[in-house]
């Protein structure tokens, strides 16, 4: 596995990459005091947080980036109620972008005024198709998870975690919906459904905002960060594939990065379900 700076990609794609960021960030800054407003409102407090949470002089900085992969695929997991397969690792044809990776960074330090919550909308995991959607989900310690079952069928959902409170053992029947608020630990909490052994999901849980899940794309967003010194970590729960590189994120300099999986970095996905974060 190999991680190194997205603009090492080309000098053309870089130069237009490094314009577009720099127009963005123009824009960010152009809307700090309408977001702001917006996120005082209850719509946006993960913006409203990292906003007051910015030491004073100190500008935050992107970190964007994608997550790849060009390994062989395992097989998949046939779904028979719905005529389909759960793919373990899902792979973008054309970028090799790998959705469903998730990465956070480690030694931000945290903020010295310390600010309200403000009431977040739960993150929703839906039961479709006898899957869960979306596989993989990173939350904020304390945040509300809603479980819904979209199908006709009955559904359950169960966890498997080395916290006690993160355990638990739910019914979801038809157009149910069923919440739980988990603690931050140091391990990914395994979900499945006690009724139909083929669906299975992932949460992580942290006890600060700067993480993100990689989409179909293989592309990642994380919150602004300031200036320093940092550990990455990425892990993809069902390839068993993990990373931890330290990073320098300098004011001004949005940070790109490309972060690349090989054949040789898969392991067995149970495996990942005893791996801890760290």
């Amino acid at each position: 596995m190999r991680i190194f700076p997205e603009w090492a990609r080309g000098p053309r794609q870089a130069r237009e990459e490094t314009m577009s960021m720099c127009r963005v960030g123009w824009a960010i800054r152009g809307m700090v005091g309408l977001l702001l407003g917006w996120a005082m409102t209850g719509g946006a407090a993960r913006w409203t947080r990292e906003a007051m949470a910015r030491p004073a002089g100190v500008d935050l900085v992107r970190v964007v980036g994608i997550v790849t992969y060009d390994g062989p695929l395992p097989n998949p997991i046939p779904i028979p109620e719905a005529g389909t397969e759960r793919h373990l690792i899902e792979v973008e044809a054309r970028t090799k972008g790998l959705k469903d990776a998730v990465i956070w960074l480690e030694g931000i330090p945290a903020p010295q005024t310390v600010v309200e919550d403000v009431p977040e909308e739960p993150v929703v995991v839906d039961q479709r198709n006898y899957a869960f959607v979306p596989h993989v989900v990173a939350v904020d310690a304390g945040r509300e998870v809603e479980f819904r079952n979209g199908d006709g069928a009955n559904h359950g959902v169960t966890s498997r975690s080395r916290e006690p409170r993160n355990r638990f053992d739910l019914v979801t029947p038809p157009g149910g919906r069923q919440t739980h608020r988990f603690v931050a630990e140091g391990s990914p909490v395994a979900i499945g459904c006690p009724v139909h052994g083929s669906m299975a999901a992932w949460v992580y849980v942290f006890d600060h905002p700067y993480h993100a899940v990689s989409d179909k794309a293989g592309r990642f967003r994380l919150p602004p960060v300031p200036p320093g010194r940092y550990t990455l970590q990425v892990r993809h729960p069902d390839g068993g594939m993990r990373w931890k590189e330290e990073i320098v994120v300098r004011a001004g300099e949005p940070v790109r990065l490309r972060i690349e999986f090989h054949g040789d970095d898969q392991k067995a996905p149970d495996r990942a379900v005893r791996g801890s974060l760290h």
